[in-house]
């Protein structure tokens, strides 16, 4: 279901930027996220598009840190 994968996705970003560095371990140590980001990047979807690259950088700020 669409509304679940974009929730998802925004719990993604959310975690990465609202507990920021404590984060970069769960990031690190699996790495689903990057193909489940990927798949919602190449979404037709307008909005999925953009909370999946906001995570993604969310997540590669944690990760830079």
């Amino acid at each position: 279901d669409e509304s679940v994968t974009k929730a998802a996705v925004g719990v993604l970003g959310d975690l990465a930027d609202t507990l920021g560095v404590s984060t970069s371990m769960l990031f690190k140590g699996s790495t689903f996220y990057i193909e489940f980001l990927g798949e919602c990047l190449e979404s037709e979807d307008a909005q999925l598009k953009e909370t999946a690259s906001w995570a993604q950088n969310a997540i590669s700020r944690v990760l830079v840190s």
